[in-house]
């Protein structure tokens, strides 16, 4: 599979994921927006590591 996510679009990804991880763990909230939040930030994270 051809890899298609740029410099900035990594980075960007990034950015969103470690966002999406400080509100999971430090913004009080439902369990269940946290798992969601804390899943994102995951995917994020792996998405842009492996560049797809």
């Amino acid at each position: 599979m051809k890899k298609n996510v740029g410099s900035v679009d990594r980075a960007i990804r990034v950015i969103i994921g470690a966002v999406l991880l400080i509100v999971g763990i430090f913004v009080q909230m439902g369990s269940g927006l946290r798992v969601v939040a804390l899943t994102v930030a995951a995917i994020a994270f792996i998405t842009a590591a492996a560049g797809f």
